[in-house]
């Protein structure tokens, strides 16, 4: 039987998920949202039996429910995933595990006592250029990674500007728990997840009014008088316990043209070095027979949303832990707690 799956959250996301589980013949057997509109527009477009405005009303009458797939703004993520969790559901958790440490600790320990399984949503991992530099960097093209950079430039691109995304209450930060999260944890991957030990970092809020920022097109709808008290550029420097640094820019909103849509990681190696390109694209510095070679792999693309639900229902079935752990989801949180805290107190921060 088809695995049947429930869904918090039918924003944007959410009805990303919902087309991939639809795509690979799961049953999509409920959805709840706050707003009621959403949940019908969901249930209509997908052919969900079950709507609900409140995710507890969903996990009680759903003894059906395999697993929940949660999108929804991250001030709720610890919420709905320790609900889920202690329901006895598997879970797909989006993208930050939450918006503190202190709250990843307690998905952790919910997770580890109801022996469920906890994937979370970092999409960027099953792209192809990611899982292709990941198979070379395992074979020793790099050697000993000693630094990489980790960066996503846009020009103009704040989601939703005024709504839940540019509110810290709801979303606990922007540009750098948006799209640095992304980045973190490519990053990280890559690099095996060494243990950090100190970050510092800065952030900046430049554009605070829907009204003096100029753009051509926005993902999702600005809110017109509505709050913008995050960050929209972030740097930062994260040192690891074995002497590895990694190096993080990322922007929501630049004055920098040429840099309109540009993301990646670079790694650098005492053997060989690796650039990944938006991920989509991967290049591999090295030497051979005494010259330097550039290696550009050829490969299929993929549909990375579809790859990681149907990875997700591959670990449910099979009994198997998920490629982004939990843990690895709270290291990651870690960071980015760490780098605003710098931020905020114009300071390095010593991780214990």
């Amino acid at each position: 039987m088809p695995l049947s799956v429930g869904f918090i959250g039918a924003g944007n996301m959410g009805r990303s998920h919902m087309r991939c589980a639809q795509t690979l013949g799961l049953n999509l057997a409920a959805v709840t949202d706050i707003l009621p509109a959403a949940a019908e527009q969901a249930s209509r477009q997908f052919g969900i039996r079950r709507t609900y405005t409140d995710y507890r009303a969903m996990l009680k009458a759903g003894k059906d429910l395999d697993a929940v797939i949660i999108a929804t703004p991250n001030k709720f993520h610890a919420e709905h995933a320790i609900g889920c969790l202690k329901a006895g559901k598997h879970v797909f958790l989006e993208k930050p595990m939450t918006t503190s440490t202190r709250d990843a600790d307690k998905i952790l320990a919910a997770h580890k006592a109801s022996g469920k399984l906890l994937q979370m949503g970092m999409v960027n991992r099953f792209t192809a250029a990611v899982q292709t530099t990941r198979r070379f960097i395992a074979e020793g093209c790099c050697g000993k990674i000693y630094s990489g950079q980790a960066f996503w430039y846009r020009r103009r691109g704040i989601p939703g500007f005024g709504g839940w995304f540019t509110t810290k209450e709801f979303s606990g930060g922007g540009g750098l728990i948006d799209l640095g999260v992304h980045m973190l944890d490519v990053a990280l991957y890559l690099m095996d997840f060494p243990k950090p030990v100190a970050v510092s970092g800065m952030t900046y809020n430049v554009w605070k009014s829907l009204d003096t920022y100029t753009y051509t097109d926005m993902w999702g709808q600005p809110t017109p008088g509505g709050k913008k008290d995050v960050d929209d550029y972030a740097l930062g420097l994260i040192r690891f316990a074995d002497g590895q640094t990694l190096q993080l820019n990322i922007s929501w909103a630049l004055n920098l043209g040429d840099l309109a849509l540009e993301r990646g990681v670079r790694l650098m190696g005492d053997k060989g070095g690796v650039a990944l390109t938006g991920m989509e694209e991967t290049r591999i510095f090295g030497e051979q027979a005494g010259h330097l070679v550039d290696t550009i792999p050829q490969f299929a693309k993929n549909d990375p949303n579809l790859d990681e639900i149907r990875h997700f229902v591959e670990c449910v079935q099979e009994g198997r832990p998920p490629m982004p752990t939990a843990e690895q989801g709270r290291t990651v949180q870690l960071l980015l707690e760490a780098l605003y805290r710098s931020s905020q107190e114009g300071r390095e921060i010593r991780l214990r």
